[in-house]
């Protein structure tokens, strides 16, 4: 997969070529085309607001050349859409708050890229919407103005009805009811241009109409103004016209067959080979769909269906045998899938429904049974049978859905992943977004592996050094491919928290690990599971946790929650409240990687924690750099004077030990006490400390 690059016009009010530099290359790390320009002074600002447009302003708050809130008015005097994010040394709310209160979007710490990254992103996206809005707005315009023209000159009669009344008749329909004066017309109700025999009809279209949105047509006596009648077709069907919801009224003569009509309509919707629903009547189905998506939030789904032979039927028996497989195949189709899915062909050897069951696995269910039942048909071809199977592809169909092409683009996409055909996928927006062709590969592993049940926990002791033994494993997770082949960790999680994976898992993991407590039948065994960023900063998570918890009975002390350093810095007001909601429920919370940034060393004042896990890369060198097992030493010390276990991770080898010792470690945890395992088996009375 070819990742798309985003070229992004960066102005940088950063006096710093140095960090304008760190940040031009986190951005492009993204996956951005940066062209940058710094400005330090008004006359530069200026220079680059005349110069041409740019995407966001990066601005350090404290320059004193040219202040945050001074660049910001000066872009808006150019009137220009530019957001501004501002940058802090350290981050303050009552700074923000002043900042957004004059016109800055966001900001953040100079020293956090990945947020200030996320935060560009987002800008940009909203960025987008907006230019896109302005342009819709504008081509929306020029479509009314030619719409207005084409109805004034159209040949059939047309009006547009609100409330019963006329707000719009064309020339046609001015003619047909004989009327002269549009005022005049203006001035007539709808119904008084009806029949008296034909209004009731009338009504009830337009109830039906406006309970389903469908378009209705019926036959009925018209009235002209000296209140002669005449025989119509009338099809109604809702529209806005003048920023108004109406009804619009499209009046031919009955002499124009309404039945020939109709027949003509269904024809201009199938396909002619297979008789099913063509590409151009999948399309206007799934743009209602959009509609009824977006205004009552359901989702629905789009199942994409490719025959995966297609090359080979062409090369050995030509078009007219893949003419006779399409057709036999979509017979085969019909059966398979329920008449109001609306089965329709899209390409030579594709086809497509969609599931309106508001259910995902609906339509994975479905598409389950396709591949499954389709290798037991038998196709025939001049005399030689044929197999096939089906990449399917199944994509959402909900809120977030703009257009109908685009939505068969994905499911097409999601099919494309079904390795060797035979076998199905649902698109993953994060896997198609990825940054780069080998996070998306990791990404779809990934998926596979939790929709397969790849995924399974494995278990390290953490060893008291000290005094009385207790068991404590650190839970670690291991994902493996379709081959068996164990997925590195080290790529697995960050890429999972990227595309919004780590909420997912890590519940995930809180449950099987609750699980595997219960089936111990021990009340003394503890379990310290990792929670993610993204996690830290789920208003749900606490609810989530105690739901867990009460239903398995297990006491709230067996498992010790742990998070990293780095996602405690970044939402530090979020984590002390988490951590003060945890501990008045009664559970056990641990900090790890401890000591990774040597500014974050107030973290354990901060944090009401009982575990302080220090930083691996310290740890792994320990005995053999005297400066990091003097920083490591005053790390623990900094643990203990707060009455909290220390735990060092990366014991890989005696000599480890013997640095150790003398340090007063409360815990430790690494592969010279075991490798991690499937099972807790540890013997913790033998380990010898």
């Amino acid at each position: 997969m070819t990742a798309k690059i985003k070229t992004i016009h960066l102005l940088l009010l950063e006096p710093s070529s140095n960090h304008a530099e760190m940040i031009i290359n986190a951005l492009r790390n993204r996956g951005f085309a940066v062209r940058a320009t710094q400005v330090l002074t008004t006359e530069e600002l200026s220079q680059a607001l005349e110069k041409g447009v740019s995407d966001l302003l990066l601005a350090n708050i404290d320059h004193s050349d040219l202040p945050a809130k001074q660049a910001i008015e000066q872009i808006a005097s150019f009137g220009r859409d530019i957001p501004c994010i501002v940058m802090f040394e350290q981050y303050q709310d009552e700074a923000l708050i002043e900042a957004m209160n004059y016109g800055a979007k966001d900001g953040v710490t100079k020293s956090n890229l990945n947020l200030l990254c996320l935060k560009v992103e987002r800008e940009l996206t909203s960025l987008g919407s907006r230019r896109k809005k302005t342009q819709a707005e504008l081509a929306l315009k020029a479509t009314e103005k030619r719409c207005t023209l084409l109805l004034d000159n159209s040949q059939d009669a047309i009006a547009y009805v609100h409330d019963g009344m006329h707000v719009y008749a064309n020339n046609a329909y001015m003619e047909l009811f004989d009327y002269e004066d549009h005022d005049e017309l203006m001035c007539v109700p709808a119904l008084d241009m009806i029949a008296k025999d034909s209004q009731d009809e009338f009504r009830q279209y337009l109830k039906t109409m406006s309970a389903t949105s469908d378009q209705q047509s019926f036959s009925f006596s018209g009235t002209k103004s000296d209140l002669s009648q005449f025989d119509a077709i009338m099809t109604l069907s809702t529209a806005n016209y003048d920023e108004e919801v109406c009804t619009q009224l499209l009046i031919r003569p009955a002499a124009d067959n309404a039945e020939l009509e109709e027949k003509l309509k269904e024809l201009s919707a199938q396909d002619t080979i297979t008789e099913l629903y063509n590409r151009n009547y999948f399309i206007d189905l799934l743009k209602h769909a959009i509609e009824e998506a977006n205004e009552k939030s359901q989702t629905f789904n789009t199942v994409y269906i490719e025959y995966d032979q297609y090359n080979k039927i062409q090369g050995e028996y030509g078009i007219a045998g893949v003419d006779q497989i399409t057709q036999d195949c979509a017979k085969w189709l019909s059966k398979q899938i329920p008449e109001e899915y609306n089965l329709a062909r899209l390409g030579d050897h594709s086809y497509s429904f969609l599931v309106k069951d508001n259910s995902e696995q609906k339509a994975k269910a479905l598409a389950k049974q396709l591949v499954e039942s389709i290798g037991a048909h038998l196709f025939d071809i001049e005399g030689h049978t044929i197999k096939l199977t089906f990449s399917i592809g199944i994509c959402p169909v909900g809120e977030g859905s703009e257009e109908a092409t685009q939505v068969i683009s994905d499911a097409h996409s999601a099919s494309n992943r079904v390795e060797d055909g035979n076998g199905f996928k649902v698109f993953n927006k994060a896997i198609h977004s990825a940054g780069n062709e080998q996070d998306a590969e990791m990404l779809e592993k990934i998926q596979d592996a939790i929709e397969s049940g790849r995924i399974q926990l494995m278990y390290q002791p953490v060893v008291k050094l000290h005094g009385e033994e207790r068991s404590l494993y650190q839970v670690l997770v291991r994902l493996s491919d379709e081959k068996g082949n164990m997925l590195d960790s080290s790529k697995v999680f960050p890429v999972a928290k990227a595309a919004g994976l780590g909420e997912k898992l890590d519940l995930w993991i809180i449950k099987q690990a609750i699980k595997t407590l219960r089936s111990q039948n021990e009340g003394n065994s503890q379990l310290f599971v990792n929670l993610s960023g993204s996690s830290l900063i789920n208003p749900r998570l606490v609810p989530m946790i105690e739901k867990a918890f009460k239903v398995s009975g297990l006491e709230k002390h067996q498992i010790i929650f742990q998070f990293e350093e780095s996602d405690a810095t970044n939402h530090l007001k979020r984590v002390i409240a988490l951590c003060a909601e945890l501990k008045q429920f009664g559970y056990t919370l641990c900090l790890s990687n401890y000591g990774a940034d040597p500014s974050q060393r107030a973290l354990v004042d901060q944090l009401d924690v009982d575990y302080v896990k220090v930083a691996d890369e310290k740890s792994a060198v320990i005995h053999k750099d005297t400066e990091v097992a003097e920083e490591v030493q005053a790390l623990l010390d900094e643990i203990h004077n707060r009455d909290k276990y220390s735990i060092i991770p990366m014991v890989e080898e005696a000599a480890m030990l013997a640095a150790l010792w003398p340090m007063n470690v409360h815990y430790i945890q690494g592969y010279y006490l075991q490798r991690p395992s499937i099972q807790m088996d540890y013997d913790f009375s033998a380990s010898g400390f």
